[in-house]
């Protein structure tokens, strides 16, 4: 009994100092230790070792060795495990997705920012920028494309540069045509070319250029026609009444090019040029001025102009007809440009 309850001593005033988590060994341990220490004083737990010795309380004996173990190991520096980065409990919802931030839209601010600054070189870079841009925004564009028009209205009055306003801000036009913001300011750069340009612009060379070459007859009939494309393009109507108006002597007009364009040559490459700037000078007056009921017919008005366009350039390759094949390249691009922004261009 002696033996017993020295060792049991032992081991508990040993474990009394380890930490709270080595009681709790020890408290699982101990019972097992009486229960041992019971078998080594019983006369039946002296057993015969191989070599014919006694083990008296072996397994009491093993017990503490074990208990000691697990105890001074609980001092010993753990190593911790390398720092794994925390997963999300849940799915992240944003993963794979994008917004306007993480395409040209933010550009759109620092364009204007230079616009404010006064430094319009690095606004129209800007501007043009976000408007090229395969992935902006709708809106976006819509507004790049105005400061534009705006940009050449107010910096350069040239016929080619109130044209190329005129274009620009018929595809914002055509970008968001609901967007009130979008429309004062299409109506203010129109307002603007109007006034720069006098009696409006009109595209292409400068009505009345001759067609050298050509038999006298029809070079009288393509100088009526020339006078008349004057008072066509000159007529804004604002009623209905006076859309229809504008159809008519715009379709009248074309077939007078018509029958000049059949005479082949430059006729044909300028008559051609000429009906397709009629189509296309209508249909940016009907997106202008009444872009929701009459934005349907001013897309097919703008198809026909591209039409006619090709067929102008589709005439033959003669050196007197460069500057028209010019017209047609340029306001050709432009009308595709518009179509694309209006998805309307298959």
């Amino acid at each position: 009994m002696g033996i017993g309850r020295e060792r049991d001593e032992i081991v508990t005033t040993f474990c009394e100092a380890m930490t709270s988590r080595c009681d709790v060994v020890i408290s699982h341990t101990r019972s097992f230790v009486t229960n041992a220490v019971g078998e080594a004083m019983a006369p039946a737990s002296e057993r015969k070792s191989p070599s014919g010795g006694n083990i008296s309380g072996a397994g009491a004996a093993l017990t503490i060795a074990l208990a000691l173990v697990a105890c001074t190991s609980t001092d010993r520096p753990s190593v911790a495990p390398a720092e794994q980065p925390a997963r999300p409990a849940v799915a992240d919802l944003a993963t794979g997705i994008t917004t306007e931030l993480d395409g040209a839209a933010p550009q759109l601010g620092d364009a204007i920012i230079a616009e404010l600054s006064g430094d319009d070189a690095a606004a129209r870079a800007a501007f043009q920028k976000v408007l090229d841009a395969p992935d902006v925004p709708a809106a976006v564009a819509a507004r790049s494309a105005l400061h534009l028009a705006q940009l050449e209205a107010r910096q350069n009055k040239s016929p080619a540069a109130l044209r190329h306003a005129l274009d620009l801000v018929a595809r914002a036009a055509a970008l968001a045509p609901g967007d009130p913001a979008i429309t004062d300011g299409v109506q203010q750069v129109q307002a603007d070319v109007v006034a720069a340009s006098g009696t409006g612009d009109l595209r292409g060379p400068k009505p009345g250029t001759a067609l050298p070459g050509v038999d006298a007859q029809v070079a009288a009939v393509f100088a009526a026609a020339e006078r008349s494309l004057l008072r066509v393009h000159a007529f804004r109507p604002h009623e209905r009444l006076e859309v229809w108006a504008k159809e008519d002597a715009t379709e009248d007009l074309v077939s007078r090019y018509r029958a000049i364009a059949e005479h082949g040559g430059i006729a044909q490459i300028a008559a051609g040029y000429r009906i397709g700037s009629l189509y296309h000078d209508l249909a940016l007056g009907l997106l202008f001025e009444r872009v929701g009921e009459y934005r349907g017919r001013a897309l097919a008005y703008l198809k026909t102009a591209t039409v006619w366009y090709r067929a102008s350039l589709a005439g033959p390759q003669i050196a007197e007809a460069e500057l028209w094949r010019l017209a047609a390249e340029t306001d050709l691009r432009t009308a595709e440009d518009v179509l694309a922004a209006a998805g309307a261009n298959e």
